[in-house]
């Protein structure tokens, strides 16, 4: 659960990470201070000739030519010191930006299953990539236009005061325009980005959920359907991108007016000045050359403006999802008892959403070792119950206690470390087959990776593979058929060695061959351990100890494969319809 921050409030978010770069920062003021003070040194020396030459009969050359050095010395000074400020400020951004992205990435595997249920993973890749690189473009960008743009102003001001207080008040009094037109379009400029991001991260999210499931795009011959409806998201974002810039590039110009106008006045004005002797022709020049800079500063903060928006909006995304707090959390002094292997459900209910129960007043006992499944319709809370097990959600009421102890109070590594779940679908990682199986733990030897795929039947699999065990494996294994990836996945389960073990329909998409080596498998290392598997094919369950029947979130049945039958019930029923399936292929 969270709530949205500000936008403005947002930034708040970066600043432990700016003061943990302080001194880097600092650094890059002072340089910022040194060039801008440079800079507008040059329009004085150049001054400073032309009065020279203007004002005496006999100017002195070697003046000039003194001056002229220092302000070749100045540009060269100016060239350094703006390249190591660039250098520096470059890497302070990037060192933030990485820093963020750590922290986020390490807070989101702390959340609960909860949140990636009710965020789409191209939302999620936005926000750990794309509003993480927008931070990068405020530090380097936005903050470096904005401290040199914010001195050169207060420095122009107090070099045209001293050139000239009177011409000096009249263009001062310009700013209140510019900052009726900052204000003007500010909220303008905000909701436009606000637009464009979110049309973005729609468009990242409808891309990646099309890319991973390209297989059945094609199958069913949907790919001008899937083109069509990426375009229109596509649009969208374009259309708000369009719109953004629009708006910008109105009030950039306006601004941009507003200094040829009151450039062209100090022309009219000041020449007229230097005609009748009350103004010089140094400091009229010098007040062009400041004018221009005075509504620099100014045109390169409103032109770095769409990246302040931007960043405002990613702050707030970052902020939000650094807000989530975690539905599942540990007890203060935890400990985790001694683990056999047995379950306890106590009148437990349990909603995914408030107000939509999935389970309902379940109560069961299994005894360590005990082999039990379960089965139902789908959508009947099989997983449901196996996601409560292992303590992915908590329930609603009642509770559930893992050898006598309510799972909430244990230690959420120990109650992992006990609980071993294969799932049907399965993630593999890119890398080698045994990082993939030891999950990149290299405190565990080579020697027992492969003791456990002998264990699970994989190691045959593996040896016809181009390197063996050390063979590279790609993003989800591509590569590999379904029964190949489960048979890893079960090696990397009896690796770890748990008390309870979770079969969540591990064998539903096995052919009949793969599955005879996973069923002798379970056999060998279910003894002594707590086994539950939840059915999709009711011949999976038809040895176990006990077989649970659900049905709409309630266990209906429970007995052995015989009992059930003999019972002539909801089981009985189901055994009869996948009978009937079996004969019939055509009805699946």
């Amino acid at each position: 659960m969270s709530r949205e921050p500000s936008r403005i409030g947002a930034l708040a978010t970066l600043i432990p990470y700016i003061l943990r770069y302080r001194a880097r920062l600092l650094c890059s003021f002072l340089l910022v201070v040194a060039v801008v003070a440079i800079d507008l040194i040059q329009p004085w020396l150049v001054k400073e000739v032309i009065d020279c030459f203007t004002a005496s009969s006999s100017p002195d050359s070697g003046a000039v030519l003194l001056i002229s050095a220092v302000y070749l010395a100045l540009v060269l000074l100016s060239f350094g010191l703006t390249f190591l400020q660039e250098l520096w400020l470059q890497r302070t951004g990037l060192s933030i930006v990485r820093s963020v992205r750590i922290d986020l990435f390490r807070h989101m595997q702390r959340l609960s299953l909860r949140y990636f249920d009710q965020n789409s993973p191209g939302r999620i890749i936005t926000n750990v990539a794309n509003d993480t690189e927008t931070l990068n473009t405020f530090f380097t960008q936005f903050l470096a236009t904005t401290l040199r743009g914010g001195i050169s102003l207060l420095l122009i001001m107090g070099f045209m005061a001293r050139l000239d207080t009177v011409i000096a008040m009249c263009c001062f009094l310009l700013l209140p325009a510019v900052m009726l037109s900052a204000t003007f379009f500010q909220r303008r400029l905000q909701a436009a980005n606000a637009a464009a991001r979110h049309r973005l991260g729609v468009f990242i999210g409808y891309l990646a959920e099309n890319l991973g499931g390209m297989r059945i795009v094609q199958i069913f011959h949907q790919e001008a359907k899937k083109q069509r409806q990426l375009d229109e998201r596509n649009r969208a974002y374009f259309n708000a991108s369009v719109e953004e810039n629009r708006r910008f590039l109105i009030f950039f110009n306006v601004t941009e007016m507003l200094a040829d106008l009151t450039v062209a006045a100090l022309v009219w004005f000041g020449g007229n000045g230097v005609i009748h002797g009350v103004v010089s022709f140094g400091v009229l020049y010098a007040f062009v050359g400041y004018i221009r800079r005075f509504f620099q500063p100014v045109s390169m903060v409103l032109l770095q403006m769409s990246s302040l928006q931007s960043a405002i909006v990613a702050s707030s995304r970052i902020a939000q999802t650094f807000s989530e707090v975690p539905d599942i959390s540990e007890s203060q002094g935890a400990e985790a008892p001694t683990s056999e292997g047995r379950i306890l459900f106590e009148n437990v209910s349990f909603a995914y959403r408030a107000g939509y129960p999935v389970l309902h007043d379940i109560n069961l006992v299994i005894r360590p070792g005990e082999r039990v499944g379960f089965v139902g319709a789908t959508g009947a809370g099989k997983s449901s119950i196996m996601n409560l097990v292992a303590r992915f959600y908590d329930v609603t009421s009642g509770v559930v206690l893992i050898d006598g102890k309510d799972i909430r109070e244990w230690p959420l590594a120990d109650l992992r470390a006990v609980v071993g779940i294969v799932q049907q679908e399965v993630t593999l990682f890119s890398g080698t087959v045994i990082d993939n199986v030891r999950f990149f733990r290299t405190d565990i030897s080579e020697e027992r990776v492969r003791d456990a795929c002998r264990m699970a039947g994989a190691e045959s699999i593996i040896l016809r593979l181009p390197d063996g065990y050390h063979t590279m494996l790609s993003e989800r294994a591509a590569t590999l058929s379904a029964g190949e990836r489960q048979i890893l996945s079960f090696a990397r389960v009896f690796l770890f060695n748990p008390r309870i073990l979770i079969l969540d329909e591990a064998t539903s998409n096995l052919d009949s061959r793969t599955e005879v080596i996973l069923q002798e498998a379970i056999h060998r290392v279910s003894a002594g351990r707590t086994l539950l598997v939840i059915a999709h094919r009711l011949s999976t369950v038809h040895e176990m100890d006990l077989i649970c029947v659900l049905d709409n979130g309630r266990i209906v049945e429970k007995g052995t494969h015989r009992e059930l039958l003999a019972r002539q019930g909801y089981y009985q029923r189901l055994h009869h319809a996948s009978k009937t399936m079996a004969v019939r292929p055509e009805l699946l």
